[in-house]
């Protein structure tokens, strides 16, 4: 199981610059290799370490300076300004020890999570800290003899001497806590004060008695007691005008390298937004990466940056934006592509899209062994001393690589760097991703226009060329029945009649499959229409077709909706059309036409109390060809209800059934809009 992060980089990072300027001749990056740990890891603030990496890093400092003292030595020299830097402002900004210690497990938390701080204030001058370890963790005695002295540091810090500092209770030594107290002399603003205080009342007391007992020289010592005294006043508000003056610069200090930081933060979180109204504002990819890179330069703190894409088949990965390079460093780039598969080393930029993982390499010699030799000409033709490398990442499938570089002096990359490209390269993953869709979504549309195209063709060809040979073969039919009547023997006539009827049936079919092909295609004009007029119409030439029919109609009265006034005429022919076939059975028929509530919202119903249907077979209701009645009980091609649902579904609603063996069925329908829609000025 991996140990898990502890210990602030910062700790070490004293470690380095101790040895620096005390042990010259020890080779850091020796002593960081045996540790586990890179200097760019050291340098980064943001990065931890584990209590595996501290005790490698602590056993072979030991051996490179043979100094078994130095954990201690360390933690004093964090009192440095060159070791504490901004956390060094910070604290002297607390203007005295006593009020650093009731801060202090706030502190320590900037520098370790492996055990929590407790202070107590005994005196002005005396403080106890407590130190208790966190469930699962297990520290070595030179983490002990390291906070001991950075405690003693803590306190030179205000007061410019090590203070006293004894330890009563040690986890090392049985105890259950690491128990520390802490006394330190006064300082010279707060000796100054208390001087200040007794030439007060010195000086009073002293006057006072003068003036009781010799009187005759009160004036004489007045004239020296004053002076004093105000002498006393003067110096020590210069002493604590001094001690607060350089609290204010301290905090001066640190509040502007916090602005700084904050000002770098909103840069950031600047730029994922702006990522993100770019995914929002753009389809195109090529557009969305030339804005993305546009906000890389402008917000990041990088040299130069390239966003790689792998090709259509996934073989390679070639520079699709890039910032920073000159002419000539572009077309180098843009020539350049990078294998991702075959033999060899596949080199960090093709590992980091094939694996999905990042890496950050802050010299690029140090890493020679991984680089493909064609890759480190590339490195050295243009200069790349360092880079960080981000897949980018959508969904689970890799799209590219975030790579950027520095070649500036003094500006190494960090883990902080890492993390930030990190939450950029999914953000740009997913508008790639999204303008891959669209993309995508556009091709699909197009070839289904084409495909729809050449079908509307088809099926006038078809219709133009089925319609003749259907007349011819019902019109040879009708000529030999009439002509050749006695003369066909039984049972030829009937044979003939049934070709004949086919041919008709076939006829009606193409007819109703132009006409669902019609609904489906034609362009909707739509405009506030009455269905109870519609519903009124088509029963009344219902009754004129057969008059001998015996059916009430029920409906209900303004009903209107906004839609094609066409289509919904024909979506209603079909609807009452059915409850008139099959309420044919019926000696008195009814059919009811009206709305309801349904599921919370309003609908259109067609209820009839004929025949009805089984439920269990009401997902065959609305597909071409599928009846649910036999052909000699009622006639039909199939085609009505498939088409009412597609006039349904154009209008943005639905439409389904209810029904009951023998008992009627009923048909609901949403039309979409109710009335027209009206945007606001």
């Amino acid at each position: 199981m991996e140990s898990p992060p502890l210990y602030n980089s910062r700790i070490f990072d004293t470690y380095l610059k101790l040895l620096r300027k005390r042990y010259p001749h020890v080779q850091i990056d020796e002593l960081l290799r045996c540790a586990g740990m890179s200097l760019h890891q050291v340098m980064d603030p943001g990065h931890w370490f584990s209590q595996e990496h501290a005790d490698r890093f602590y056993a072979r400092l030991v051996q490179m300076t043979g100094n078994r003292t130095i954990a201690r030595e360390a933690g004093c020299y964090a009192a440095s300004p060159e070791a504490l830097g901004t956390v060094r402002q910070y604290l002297l900004g607390l203007a005295g020890p006593a009020r650093g210690f009731a801060l202090v497990n706030r502190a320590a938390a900037h520098f370790t999570r492996s055990s929590v701080f407790e202070s107590r204030k005994i005196s002005d001058t005396r403080v106890e800290v407590v130190v208790r370890f966190r469930d699962g963790v297990s520290e070595r005695p030179y983490q002990c003899a390291n906070r001991m002295g950075f405690l003693e540091a803590f306190v030179s810090l205000f007061t410019h001497c090590l203070p006293e500092i004894t330890h009563p209770e040690c986890i090392f030594l049985g105890g259950e806590v690491c128990r520390y107290e802490i006394s330190w002399r006064k300082g010279r603003a707060d000796l100054w004060r208390l001087a200040r205080r007794w030439g007060l009342l010195g000086g009073t007391a002293l006057a006072l008695a003068i003036l009781a007992l010799r009187p005759g020289i009160f004036s004489v010592a007045a004239a020296i007691i004053i002076p004093l005294v105000l002498l006393l006043v003067v110096a020590a508000e210069h002493a604590e005008k001094k001690e607060l003056g350089a609290a204010l610069d301290s905090l001066r200090d640190s509040t502007e390298k916090q602005l700084v930081q904050s000002q770098a933060n909103y840069d950031n979180a600047l730029l994922v937004n702006e990522i993100g109204q770019v995914v929002s504002s753009r389809s195109d990819i090529d557009q969305i990466l030339a804005r993305v890179t546009e906000l890389l330069e402008k917000r990041l703190d990088y040299d130069r940056g390239v966003i790689l894409m792998a090709d259509a088949g996934r073989s390679a990965l070639r520079v699709r934006t890039s910032y920073g390079f000159g002419e000539e460093g572009r077309r180098v780039i843009n020539e350049t592509s990078i294998p991702l598969g075959g033999s060899g080393t596949p080199g960090l930029i093709a590992a980091s899209f094939l694996d999905q993982k990042p890496f950050l390499v802050n010299d690029i010699d140090e890493i020679g062994n991984l680089i493909p030799s064609r890759h480190r000409e590339l490195a050295r033709l243009l200069d790349i001393r360092s880079f960080i490398s981000c897949p980018i990442v959508c969904e689970g499938e890799s799209l590219g690589v975030l790579a950027v570089d520095t070649n500036r002096a003094g500006r190494p990359l960090l883990q902080s760097d890492l993390s930030l490209l990190m939450g950029v390269a999914p953000v740009i993953g997913i508008s790639i991703h999204n303008a891959e869709h669209l993309a995508k979504e556009k091709r699909q549309a197009a070839a289904l226009g084409a495909a729809n195209r050449e079908l509307e063709a088809f099926c006038y060809t078809v219709a133009h060329d089925l319609r003749s040979p259907l007349r011819a073969i019902n019109g040879y039919c009708t000529i030999i029945r009439e002509e050749c009547a006695e003369s066909l023997v039984p049972p030829a006539p009937a044979y003939f009649s049934r070709i004949g009827a086919a041919a008709v049936r076939m006829g009606e079919l193409i007819d109703d499959l132009l006409d669902l092909y019609r609904v489906t295609r034609s362009e909707l004009v739509c405009e506030e229409v009455d269905l109870s007029t519609l519903v009124g119409e088509v029963a009344e030439e219902l009754r004129q077709r057969e008059p001998g029919r015996a059916v009430e109609f029920v409906i209900a009265a303004d009903v209107t909706v906004w839609g094609d006034p066409q289509l919904l005429r024909i979506a209603l022919e079909n609807l009452v059309g059915n409850a008139w076939k099959y309420t044919g059975k019926r000696p008195r028929g009814v059919i009811e036409f009206g709305t309801v509530e349904a599921d919370g919202a309003r609908a259109c119903f067609v209820r009839d109390n004929g025949t009805g249907f089984d439920m269990q077979y009401v997902d065959k209701l609305f597909r071409p060809f599928q009846r649910l009645h036999r052909g000699d009980e009622f006639e039909g091609t199939g085609i009505g209800l498939a088409t009412v649902q597609r006039i349904v579904n154009r209008h943005g609603g639905e439409v389904w059934a209810d029904a009951e063996v023998d008992r009627g069925a009923v048909f609901f329908f949403s039309p979409g809009r109710w009335r027209r829609e009206v945007k606001p000025l």
